[in-house]
């Protein structure tokens, strides 16, 4: 009986690292999300749906981002899925993975007084006006390699044997412009235009590595970056590279049940109007919580929270997310049902 209770208690903890290391970044220059950048054994496969709720309100604010729909004057909410798939492998002997992310929803902007530089046909300086957008936004895909702190991870006693400490990892994201697009619109899911990130997560692991008890710091910098949309209005939008920087302190409640603290900020971002400066430097810093849950062996449910707290003052904007992930290895499943007598 007490070898079966151990068997069980190995399973389970497998498992675990399994399923906690699906998360992954999205297209939109919002949160990874605490332990994002965990590491799954070789050949470990999960998919992912969440959703995602974006409110921006910039009454007073000259902030203009279409990526995240922030615009002078306004009041915009978006509704956003996700869908991804993610594989973890060993690549140049480092634990690697690879995510594609699929992306649509709905998108709606109030806009209480026009400002010069973007203005839709048909709409004056000073005009009030709204506009929605529907369908698929662009997709994106990201590779992630760890650099130093995680040693390949190809059997389950390396994963047993695994008790990190500082982990670096690289990460590169890259957006493809084939999302629905409509160049008389200044509302849309897609960028018409190619985009991509460069991160360098970085963590802390400290406790004890086990389930019920793990605790992590992470701290992820990365720059964003964007080519033009020679089509925007019929003129030409730049825009400079956007700098985030994103932390997560998470801690274990029980064997099924972690939260964490999170932190966003974000800046940069300049527009450029074929060629002319139109609003202000992004200044946007958020404070936040998430919870996850461990439902079943296979199945996570997560929820996270944030609001902005520091940064440019006539700008609000939360971030609400709802997310189920599933996650798999072939040989934790041979083993479950093995246990099972099939």
């Amino acid at each position: 009986m007490k070898t079966g209770k151990t068997y069980n208690g190995l399973l389970a903890f497998l498992v675990n690292l399994a399923i906690i290391s699906m998360f992954s970044a999205s297209a939109f220059a919002v949160d990874d999300g605490a332990r994002a950048y965990w590491k799954g054994r070789d050949g470990t496969q999960g998919v992912s749906v969440q959703y995602l709720n974006l409110n921006m309100q910039a009454s007073d604010s000259q902030q203009f981002d279409p990526g995240q729909y922030i615009y002078a004057n306004s009041d915009a909410e978006a509704n956003i899925f996700i869908a991804n798939y993610v594989r973890h492998m060993t690549l140049f002997n480092r634990p690697s993975s690879l995510a594609v992310n699929l992306a649509g929803g709905s998108v709606d902007v109030d806009v209480s007084g026009a400002v010069a530089g973007f203005l839709p046909p048909g709409v004056s300086v000073g005009d009030s006006f709204s506009q929605s957008a529907s369908g698929y936004a662009d997709p994106s895909i990201q590779y992630v390699i760890n650099l130093f702190g995680t040693p390949p991870l190809k059997a389950n006693f390396d994963l047993l044997d695994y008790e990190p400490t500082w982990t670096i990892d690289a990460a590169v994201m890259l957006g493809l412009p084939v999302g629905e697009y409509d160049d008389d619109k200044l509302v849309n899911l897609g960028l018409n235009r190619w985009f991509g990130r460069i991160a360098l997560p970085i963590k802390y692991h400290f406790g004890v590595f086990t389930r019920g008890y793990m605790k992590s710091l992470e701290l992820i910098p990365s720059v964003w970056l964007f080519a033009e949309n020679d089509d925007f209005l019929g003129q030409k939008l730049e825009n400079d590279p956007m700098w985030q920087i994103e932390a997560h302190l998470t801690n274990d409640f029980t064997p099924s049940f972690f939260g964490s603290l999170d932190l966003l900020y974000r800046s940069g971002f300049q527009s450029e109007i074929n060629g002319v400066e139109v609003g202000d430097d992004l200044d946007i810093g958020n404070l936040g919580f998430t919870f996850n849950y461990q439902a079943t062996d296979n199945l996570a449910i997560r929820t996270s929270y944030s609001s902005n707290v520091f940064g440019d003052n006539d700008l609000d904007n939360s971030i609400i997310r709802m997310q189920f992930v599933y996650g798999w290895h072939r040989d934790m499943e041979n083993m479950k049902k093995l246990q099972g007598g099939h």
